[in-house]
């Protein structure tokens, strides 16, 4: 019987460092083709290669570490990486960051999850750069270290938040490649942001207000702070989010919830700084 694959047997890197607090992976590619059934062929029928093939690949991980070297990643930049099992690679190149998305409830730690197009190559034998081995410092965001400017949250609790950015990527080939010669990004880049608070004395908005007044916007901080160190942080900085939907919930347990729904659309992403 062959040995079973545990999770401590999965390294996973991308552009030569080790990401830690990984949950999962998801790796996949596909070749588009067709039959060569056509008028006059005789022949036995066959398969061909009518398109451009593309990988995808995915991760989720708890943020027990700084995000820094997968969010610089947002910009207009290709990379490669790879996971390492049992002795073996499945190694990628040439990926873009295509999604990035984080979310914080109270209680429990920030989970993130990406996900990244590969226009290059992707299999065992792919060369990748050579993994830095490099020591992390922890960093665990706690719930009292968290300070979040944004409306209601002076006089009611937030109980969760999340944030999702999807730059969008516009791919270029020519004749004679079978791999991309340019990769750019595409403007605008869109982004949202959804808050829920538990109410005190939140009011919610009018709805038809907004077409007398215009579209609601809003400049939003949070700040998350190391649990072991307060000069520690990250902060993500959103400038003009549009509200776009409130949710209003309540329930006989004497619990009522607002949940506050944004997005932007900008020439750039979000700025988010770590301290």
């Amino acid at each position: 019987m062959k040995d079973l694959l545990y999770s401590e047997d999965h390294n996973f890197y991308i552009d030569g460092l080790k990401v830690s607090g990984v949950s999962s992976i998801n790796g996949s590619y596909t070749i588009p083709n067709q039959d060569n059934s056509f008028l006059g062929y005789e022949g036995e029928p066959d398969y061909i290669q009518n398109g451009v093939g593309k990988a995808n690949l995915s991760f989720e991980k708890i943020m027990i570490s700084s995000d820094k070297p997968i969010t610089d990643l947002i910009k207009d930049t290709g990379f490669d990486g790879g996971i390492e099992y049992n002795g073996k690679v499945l190694n990628f190149e040439s990926g873009y960051l295509t999604s990035y998305d984080v979310s914080f409830s109270v209680d429990s730690l920030p989970r993130s999850s990406v996900a990244i197009d590969v226009f290059g190559d992707m299999g065992s034998t792919v060369t990748a750069k050579t993994p830095v081995i490099k020591n992390e410092d922890i960093f665990i965001p706690a719930s009292s270290g968290i300070n979040l400017n944004c409306d209601g949250r002076s006089t009611n609790r937030v109980l969760s938040f999340s944030f999702s950015i999807t730059p969008e990527r516009q791919v270029f080939y020519k004749i004679g490649s079978i791999k991309p010669s340019e990769v750019c990004s595409k403007v605008p880049i869109r982004s949202s942001f959804s808050v829920e608070l538990e109410v005190d004395d939140y009011e919610t908005k009018d709805v038809y207000s907004y077409i007398k007044t215009g579209i609601h916007f809003k400049n939003i901080q949070v700040s998350l702070q190391d649990k072991c160190d307060d000069s520690r942080k990250i902060i993500y900085s959103f400038d003009k989010m549009n509200l776009n939907s409130e949710s209003f919930n309540t329930n006989v347990d004497d619990n009522t919830k607002v949940t506050l729904s944004y997005s932007n659309s900008s020439m750039s992403p979000p700025l988010i700084t770590y301290t």
